[in-house]
């Protein structure tokens, strides 16, 4: 994950917000008491909105404390979450997606700082394979696949559907209900590959000076068909969300879906304007 998915705040209502920097707060504390304070490091709002739709989705019941971490202490309103099923499940695929993240970088690019948070990251990653044996060998599984696709087809569609396929293998790991599993996956495939074509734009620029792979400068795509793939993955994930009855915050996964993300995908494409002047990104 890479950090695209969020909210418009100021669309929000009050409890929303206040709901939204909770699980991310929540997702924070268990990252920190199960895996370490080092792990927090590379907490991500995707993995929050992933433990927000999955404990709504299983009808959680949850409660919050009041935060006294230090980086909150500006804000003494500031609650987290506490340990839920989809906190926990969140937090271990966060860690894990944080490692193979740096490992990847190291191997591709032998950025040191990459590689040494990787070694950092590994006990960590031990220990969410203890709790999560199926997730970590479905992560490991995923990495090779990215990199088999890369090298045999490199085209922005295909690139992107072993992210898409990872994200909604996530959804035959907890027990959600058999009458919610497919428009989740479908959601949670959508929502994969469109977190998969905005790195690509957003990483165009640095990739072409690296000479490093990216399947926009591949397949030499035009700005126009990179906005079509993708405001078409999250309108498909749009429409799965809608079938969805999650117990709780339904309003705050809509701003998610409707207005966070589609700034964020607008942000994305103004940037490659900037750099291409209206080029093929």
């Amino acid at each position: 994950m890479f950090g695209y998915i969020g909210t418009i705040e100021s669309e929000l209502k009050v409890r929303e917000a206040a709901s939204y920097k909770s699980w991310y707060c929540g997702l924070c504390q268990c990252m920190k008491r199960r895996y370490g304070p080092f792990c927090t490091l590379f907490l991500q709002y995707d993995c929050a909105f992933l433990a927000l739709l999955f404990s709504g989705e299983l009808g959680e019941a949850v409660d919050a404390k009041r935060c006294h971490c230090l980086h909150r202490c500006h804000d003494p309103q500031r609650k987290y979450r506490l340990e839920t099923p989809a906190l926990r499940f969140a937090a271990a695929v966060n860690v894990l997606l944080a490692y193979y993240k740096c490992y990847d970088d190291w191997r591709d690019e032998r950025d040191l700082k990459k590689g040494a948070a990787a070694l950092l990251l590994k006990g960590a990653v031990k220990r969410a394979g203890r709790d999560y044996p199926a997730l970590l060998e479905r992560t490991r599984q995923f990495y090779a696949d990215q990199a088999r696709m890369e090298e045999s087809d490199g085209r922005p569609d295909a690139a992107a559907d072993p992210t898409g396929r990872y994200l909604e293998s996530l959804a035959d790991m907890l027990p959600f209900p058999e009458a919610e599993k497919t428009p989740l996956k479908w959601l949670l495939y959508n929502l994969g590959r469109w977190i998969y074509l905005m790195d690509a734009g957003d990483d165009r620029e640095k990739d072409q000076k690296k000479g490093t792979f990216n399947p926009y400068l591949m397949a030499n795509t035009s700005k126009e068909d990179a906005a079509f793939g993708l405001y078409a993955s999250l309108e498909e994930a749009h429409k799965a969300f809608d079938l969805l009855s999650p117990s709780r915050d339904g309003g705050l996964m809509a701003n998610v879906l409707t207005l966070g993300c589609p700034e964020r995908t607008r942000r994305v494409l103004e940037k490659t304007d900037k750099e291409e002047g209206h080029e093929s990104l």
